[in-house]
């Protein structure tokens, strides 16, 4: 009866603490009445001798058994000490462990998330120079935080942009350590220059100027041209023909065939139609370069800022935000960095007279033009074939009129 009574007061003992009791005396039942009519739990009871009985109490009910101890004057000792309590009492005296053991796992979490070490593979040495250059300018270096650096996707992104004779760049994060790979743009090797080819327009033109290093050249100078007609031929006719005046059949004119891998610049005008629209009035945002770094340690779906609290006072602003996982060695932590970046941004208003808009759309239809052409194509002249203003706005017709280079390689099939 006793321990059915105590049941629920068993539950959470590790963290409450709880006591194994020795009780000596006659009759030493007497002593457990009277705990359970002043309300103290009592469980586990065993019977060592008719003068001897152990049993687990609370450890908050310590005081009133000593009290019933004096009252009934039995012998009562303390055999075992269980429990949460008991545990941190016994660290407190050994705090240097503790301290040194603490120190030692936060340690180990900043090493954790930090950048020990940057691989760079793939690459000619001359290449690697480059690229761990633009590694550090992007402050992905040893010795850095990884929650205080840019997107890997943006640091890939940007490097290959910048070097232009760089195909393809990954970063991958492996721990403490990021391997980059690269593949260069190699140059085309011998077998593949000597692939017989021809050159043809890549577009309709009118040729300007021409300069054939290797072919047959099939067009002339201020000629116009259609898009895939062959402007310098891969196939040389060897010799005179028959000198007999004998008509050849197909085997001997072939034998008398040489092919070539065609090479050259065919400049040619061309010309280009297009439509924009520029607003009489605008509103421009534009970032102005200073900006604030804000870190939180984020759980779930809260936040709780550890670094910088205070916002910028900033009018405008523009916010990007980034999550950041910590580790601890190779285990990612159920919680992260979270980045805010707080950009300072600006936003310009006013009108434009109709001409200033006729000019603003004429750069715009340039700057658009010149992401369809080659680096080296020049705009001869432009000129406005339809001009209207409709709505607050100037829409404009224009025509581009362009030199540039439109030979486009194009295999030779030797079955054919």
């Amino acid at each position: 009866m006793l321990r059915g009574g105590v049941m629920k007061f068993k539950q959470g003992l590790f963290f409450k603490g709880y006591i194994t009791i020795q009780i000596k005396g006659k009759k030493p039942e007497l002593f457990l009445n009277q705990c359970i009519r002043e309300d103290i739990a009592i469980w586990d009871i065993r019977r060592n001798s008719e003068m001897e009985i152990e049993a687990k109490v609370h450890l908050k009910n310590l005081t009133n058994i000593r009290q019933i101890r004096r009252r009934l004057g039995y012998k009562v000792s303390l055999k075992e000490k269980n429990g949460l309590p008991f545990i941190l009492a016994h660290l407190r005296f050994r705090k240097p462990l503790i301290i040194g053991l603490f120190l030692s796992l936060v340690l180990i979490f900043i090493l954790s998330n930090m950048v020990w070490q940057v691989k760079i593979v793939g690459v000619s040495p001359e290449m690697e120079y480059k690229i761990q250059e633009r590694l550090d300018d992007y402050g992905l270096k040893e010795g850095v935080f990884k929650f205080t650096l840019r997107s890997v996707d943006d640091i890939e992104r940007n490097i290959t942009n910048e070097l232009k004779d760089i195909m393809w760049l990954g970063i991958e994060e492996k721990g403490t350590t990021y391997i980059v790979q690269g593949v260069e743009k190699t140059v085309v090797d011998k077998e593949q220059k000597s692939m017989p080819q021809h050159l043809v327009a890549s577009k309709d033109g009118t040729i300007m100027e021409m300069l054939v290093e290797k072919g047959s050249p099939k067009v002339a100078v201020y000629q116009k041209v259609k898009k895939g007609d062959i402007l310098v031929s891969g196939i040389i006719e060897e010799g005179n023909g028959n000198i007999n005046g004998e008509k050849e059949d197909a085997d001997d004119q072939k034998d008398r065939q040489q092919y070539v891998h065609s090479k050259g610049t065919v400049m040619a005008e061309t010309w280009y139609t297009t439509e924009t629209t520029v607003p009489l009035t605008y509103k421009h945002q534009s970032l102005t370069g200073d900006k604030d770094h804000h870190y939180s340690l984020k759980i779930g779906n809260f936040s709780i800022p550890i670094w910088d609290f205070l916002s910028p006072d900033y009018k405008e602003k523009h916010m990007e935000k980034e999550d950041n996982s910590l580790y601890f060695l190779n285990f990612k932590l159920p919680f992260s960095i979270e980045k805010k970046t707080i950009f300072e941004k600006e936003t310009t208003t006013g009108k434009r007279d109709e001409k200033t808009a006729i000019a603003e759309g004429i750069a715009q239809a340039k700057r658009e033009l010149k992401k369809h052409t080659n680096h080296d194509a020049e705009i001869l002249d432009e000129r406005i074939l339809h001009e209207k203003v409709e709505n607050g706005k100037v829409k404009l017709e224009l025509l581009f009129i362009v030199k540039e280079d439109i030979a486009k390689p194009q295999p030779i099939n030797q079955g054919e």
